[in-house]
């Protein structure tokens, strides 16, 4: 479905990181964002924050307590109408939080900086993340933000270098 007037439409075309109305997603209407979509977003909530990313579920029941949320990149929605859509898009959700689940459970919060970082590389586009503020970063792998600007600053400033990827 392309966005239209159509409330469970929307599309975000900002730029690298930029808020998202939360009435789409305190609405309690499920949306899923488009499976070949290459953004995402980041959902943040009292004391946390999730990554979703193409093809998951967000409102319903999952985002009603989201306090804000970023849209990384272009991101495109969709309401998931059949069962098996539904179900995928449930299921997608669940993957991305448990990658976030198996991240912060690393003792050491340098480490989960770092993995973090390596695990947004996997997901999104290296030019993006370092767009992203390292606050946000830091709510989803539960270290402190300047955590995460240590690992940055470690790193070199090209960013395909700064992920390994070569």
């Amino acid at each position: 479905m392309h966005p239209t007037n159509d409330p469970s439409a929307y599309s975000s075309t900002h730029s690298p990181c930029t808020s998202v109305p939360l009435d789409l997603f305190k609405s309690g209407q499920l949306l899923a964002i488009k499976p070949d979509c290459r953004g995402a977003l980041i959902i943040q909530k009292r004391f946390y924050a999730d990554f979703v990313g193409s093809g998951a579920a967000v409102g319903s029941s999952f985002d009603v307590d989201c306090t804000s949320v970023y849209a990384i990149g272009e991101v495109e929605f969709y309401a998931p109408t059949t069962y098996t859509e539904r179900q995928q898009a449930f299921q997608k959700r669940r993957e991305y939080c448990e990658t976030l689940q198996s991240i912060v459970v690393i003792p050491a919060p340098l480490d989960r900086a770092t993995t973090i970082l390596h695990q947004l590389s996997l997901w999104l586009d290296v030019n993006v993340i370092s767009e992203i503020p390292s606050a946000l970063i830091a709510q989803l792998a539960g270290v402190l933000t300047k955590t995460v600007m240590i690992i940055r600053q470690q790193r070199p400033t090209n960013p395909a270098e700064r992920l390994n990827i070569h």
